[in-house]
């Protein structure tokens, strides 16, 4: 072989390697079409903010038949509107430090509570602001109607005493046996629930 006839064979020998090199980083080229995209959204979340507003005043000589001012509202202090429920436990002690019946023995209800119109009870025992099948929403800024506008000290209910009689017959003295209502406490526990109007039903 000649001199020429080797230089050709170098020649072809050389485009070769040249093609697959040129093949080879044509196809580290190649890649899949693809984009990134980052969307931020701010949520706010609205404020959540409830005031009682209680007005009373405890009287410290209760008499029957006599009834003593209390009121109790519901503020929303926040920017979401609100529903509203109540609801209550009473408590009678004696002088002796013993629980009363919320009746005497003539089935007289001690004390009675004075609800205001606005306020509904449900079987469930809650008294709801509206009803429970209709609510009232209190919206920012505003506030409920009073729950109670009182509570009367029931004109039947009588003193339970004893009657001492003096040796002579001229003197009659009547004491508290500290049994009854008379000298008692009566106690009465209030309790507010709130909750965001768009899901009291949901929940309640």
């Amino acid at each position: 072989m000649n001199r020429n006839d080797k230089e050709k064979k170098n020649k072809k020998k050389l485009l070769v390697v040249m093609g697959i090199s040129i093949l080879t980083v044509l196809g580290g080229t190649l890649a899949y079409f693809t984009t990134s995209t980052n969307i931020t959204n701010l949520f706010k979340v609205g404020k959540y903010n409830v005031s009682v507003k209680e007005e009373f005043v405890s009287p410290s000589n209760w008499t029957p038949g006599t009834t003593t001012s209390k009121t109790v509202k519901v503020k929303n202090d926040g920017t979401i509107d609100m529903a509203v429920r109540a609801s209550y436990t009473e408590k009678w002690v004696n002088a002796n430090g013993e629980d009363l019946t919320l009746k005497d023995s003539n089935n007289n209800v001690a004390a009675i509570i004075n609800f205001n119109d606005g306020w509904t009870k449900d079987s469930d025992g809650y008294y709801y602001y509206g009803s429970k099948d209709s609510l009232t929403n209190v919206e920012p800024g505003n506030e409920s109607t009073s729950f109670i506008s009182g509570v009367t000290f029931n004109e039947n209910i009588t003193a339970s005493l004893n009657k001492t009689e003096s040796s002579d017959g001229k003197t009659i003295t009547y004491e508290s046996t500290g049994n009854g209502y008379d000298n008692a406490t009566y106690t009465l526990t209030i309790k507010i629930d709130t909750i965001q109007y768009d899901q009291a039903n949901n929940v309640w």
